[in-house]
């Protein structure tokens, strides 16, 4: 008991959740009822919701999560971008084609 009233002593000073392990490897929280009681009100807020912004909050968590996939997918081919080279940027630079205007002969 008295491990316990340290692990709740450092939660009030710090704001912070407990996890610990049972002996059966299941993982359990202890958190104020203050942080517990907005977790909860957090995955009711849509119940308040009208369908127009229901489907809006939808489509902006779909649209962030498409932005992390990107994202996630940029981070993990970088190492497959080729680098390129002076002569590649040479070669480039004579592919180049410049119009310059006609001067009419009359």
């Amino acid at each position: 008991m008295k491990n316990l009233n340290k692990i709740l002593e450092l939660i009030r000073k710090t704001g912070d959740r407990y996890l610990f392990e049972d002996e059966k490897g299941e993982l359990y929280a202890i958190l104020s009822a203050r942080d517990y009681e907005n977790l909860i009100m957090q995955h009711s807020e849509i119940k308040d919701f009208t369908e127009q912004e229901l489907l809006n909050k939808i489509n902006k968590d779909i649209a962030i999560w498409k932005a992390t996939q990107e994202d996630e997918k940029l981070l993990d081919n970088w190492q497959d971008l080729q680098v390129k080279n002076k002569a590649d940027h040479e070669q480039e630079k004579e592919d180049e084609y410049y119009f310059e205007p006609v001067e009419d002969e009359e």
